[in-house]
């Protein structure tokens, strides 16, 4: 066995399958994340109430990491706009993880007051849609021409 038939390509297998076009940035870390992110949106928008919270917290996971993953990036290159785009990320973390903890409230008590998290939830869905466009248009672009005009590379390229 030689050295590298044991490395684990951390990379293996990542996909950008199912994202758009225009949300391509090509850079192939960020362009799997943000494939996952699209298709963890679509498995809220598409599950039923009974499995809508477990799909809720699965993209607040995702999205967690993800978030995390580019503002250590940004950290590490020192990129100017940074706090600018963590604080988009804090704003949208802040509020999926309030409206999920009132939706687990509410289940808990369904005789209690305050009802409609549900409904606020497949509300939010539909609102990040409609965010995750602009923000990987401006901000995450942003991003990714600062990774490529400063040599900053997650995926090198095979060798020829």
């Amino acid at each position: 066995m030689t050295n590298t038939d044991s490395y684990a390509d951390p990379y293996a297998g990542l996909s950008a399958e199912g994202l758009p076009d225009d949300l391509r940035l090509g850079e192939p870390v960020t362009d799997a994340t943000h494939a996952e992110f699209l298709q963890l949106l679509a498995a809220m928008e598409n599950a039923d109430d009974a499995g809508f919270l477990a799909a809720f917290e699965e993209w607040i996971e995702h999205t967690r990491h993800h978030f995390e993953q580019e503002e250590q990036w940004m950290e590490a290159m020192q990129f100017g706009p940074r706090f600018c785009h963590t604080n988009e990320h804090q704003g949208v973390m802040s509020v999926a993880k309030a409206l999920r903890d009132k939706i687990v409230e509410e289940r808990a008590d369904p005789e209690g007051p305050g009802k409609g998290a549900l409904s606020l939830g497949r509300r939010l869905t539909g609102e990040l849609s409609g965010w995750f466009d602009n923000h990987v248009k401006s901000m995450d672009t942003m991003m990714v021409e600062h990774m490529k005009a400063n040599g900053f590379s997650l995926v090198e390229a095979p060798a020829a």
